[in-house]
């Protein structure tokens, strides 16, 4: 066998088993923000003003409440068509003189099909090619968690830190929180990862460990 061949075949598995996870990844919510004050009860919007974060776009998180509210034949955001936290999400940022979110990583999502499928394509030559710069193919895997993280924090302190001087309340240039529970104003904010991004981290380890199983396997 050639050294531009040689797979142990848990290589390929593990390889096969990351495309896979990171194709799931695509098609779910990578990230979550909630956005919780007293104006917002938990009867109305059980979730708080919720946002989910994809790779391809922002989309809406919230749901209505389990049961309506006595005298109504649906919950609330149902009989109105839908809660759209999205657009409830931009409204109180307008307030604090924020830009709307869909401003934010539009090269990103544009790019994202695109950049998912020469990550697809790389994988794919990960399985049969054993040659100079081989552990290039799986790197392309391995480093979407980070990049998300570093993307998304880099978006987060553009908003916080391009707060426009019309705002109707004056709030001064801040971080807004990456991860865990913050407080703006008088609202508590809550950023945590999503299942998706449970998906390209397992992806990663899957890569991680397939580039130390094929490294050892030439060495041999």
């Amino acid at each position: 066998m050639t050294r531009t061949t040689s797979k142990p075949a848990i290589v390929r598995i593990l390889t096969v088993v990351a495309a896979l996870l990171i194709g799931g990844a695509y098609f779910s919510p990578i990230w979550w923000v909630s956005l919780k004050a007293p104006n917002y009860p938990a009867e109305t919007f059980p979730d708080g003003i919720r946002i989910h974060f994809h790779v391809n776009g922002v989309f809406n998180g919230c749901t209505s409440q389990a049961a309506p509210k006595p005298g109504h034949s649906a919950a609330w955001g149902d009989e109105e068509g839908g809660l759209d936290c999205v657009e409830e999400m931009n409204i109180i940022n307008h307030y604090i003189g924020m830009e709307p979110i869909e401003k934010g990583a539009q090269l990103e999502i544009m790019a994202a099909p695109y950049l998912f499928g020469l990550v697809g394509v790389m994988l794919a030559a990960f399985l049969f090619y054993a040659g100079p710069f081989w552990w290039g193919l799986p790197m392309s895997g391995i480093v979407i968690p980070a990049a998300f993280v570093i993307d998304y924090s880099a978006w987060l302190w553009y908003f916080g830190h391009n707060l426009h001087p019309w705002a109707a309340f004056s709030v001064k240039p801040f971080m807004p929180t990456v991860f865990g529970d913050g407080k703006v104003a008088q609202f508590f904010t809550y950023s945590y990862p999503h299942y998706g991004f449970g998906l390209l981290c397992a992806a990663s380890l899957c890569l991680i460990l397939a580039l130390l199983l094929q490294r050892k396997a030439l060495k041999d």
